[in-house]
């Protein structure tokens, strides 16, 4: 439930633009767009405008994870916004996941650039490559914590890292029980399910990010293989249990967002 609150482009680099204290819309706006250019090298240049960014703000106060700032009576326009403590909680819960992607910069900066369609030789003033330096220490590690949450907002990665956490298993077994776990929790999900061609998509963006394994033998289908987490898939888990504290902390609230934005209440 947590990923999908984080499932907003963005929602994250919200949050981290707000870290350090109020901001108007208008700065947020421009604070934002500088992380976008400073980042260029992992998706091009994208650009928050002001239509999406007004959408977020009232997604995310709705969701109690901003309030208006100390100016709250300004015209809704110009009204800054700040972090909850909820929000502030998340952001450090966050830190674990951080320190496993410092330890894995380098896997998934190309595996960010591959599917973005950023090449090394376009990727921008941002590129890592031969410019260490250019980030401070906190700006990388925000960095990446976002290319983590990347990787896991893909909408079924982290289950499948769940399910192989218990094991080797075959694509086919994988599928099995996630729907199995997503029948059970039909209050929050609705009548989603992981399909088998959104299941191949799914371990082939795990396997590049090197957190899954999946190598048939010669001559051997796919379909028979055995996937197994990595040591790497592994420990992006055990950094993502802070989250699951947050989270059962939060229970009650976070089931209520996640039913409102599936239109199941």
């Amino acid at each position: 439930m947590t990923l999908e609150l984080l499932r907003n482009r963005w929602t994250y680099p919200v949050c981290v633009a707000l870290r350090d204290g109020p901001l108007r819309p208008a700065q947020l706006l421009e604070q934002i767009n500088e992380g976008n250019a400073r980042n260029a090298d992992l998706s091009g240049l994208r650009t928050l405008h002001e239509k999406p960014l007004f959408s977020t703000l009232q997604r995310m106060e709705a969701e109690g994870l901003i309030v208006r700032g100390p100016d709250a009576g300004s015209a809704n326009g110009i009204a800054p916004r700040e972090l909850t403590g909820t929000s502030r909680d998340l952001l450090a819960a966050l830190h674990r996941v951080g320190v496993w992607a410092s330890a894995h910069r380098d896997e998934l900066t190309v595996t960010l650039r591959k599917h973005r369609g950023v090449s090394q030789s376009n990727a921008g003033p941002g590129d890592r490559a031969g410019t260490d330096g250019v980030l401070g220490p906190e700006q990388e590690y925000w960095r990446g914590v976002g290319m983590a949450l990347v990787i896991l907002r893909l909408r079924w990665a982290f289950a499948v890292l769940h399910q192989l956490s218990r094991g080797s298993q075959h694509p086919t077994g994988i599928a099995v029980a996630v729907n199995a776990d997503v029948a059970s929790n039909r209050d929050i999900m609705g009548s989603r399910s992981l399909s088998e061609k959104v299941l191949w998509d799914t371990l082939h963006r795990l396997v590049e990010g090197g957190l899954v394994n999946h190598q048939p033998r010669a001559g051997q289908f796919a379909s028979t293989a055995q996937c197994t987490i990595t040591p790497s898939g592994n420990a992006l888990l055990v950094a993502l249990a802070p989250i699951g504290d947050w989270a059962a902390e939060r229970e009650e609230q976070l089931t209520a967002i996640v039913r409102r934005r599936r239109g199941l209440q």
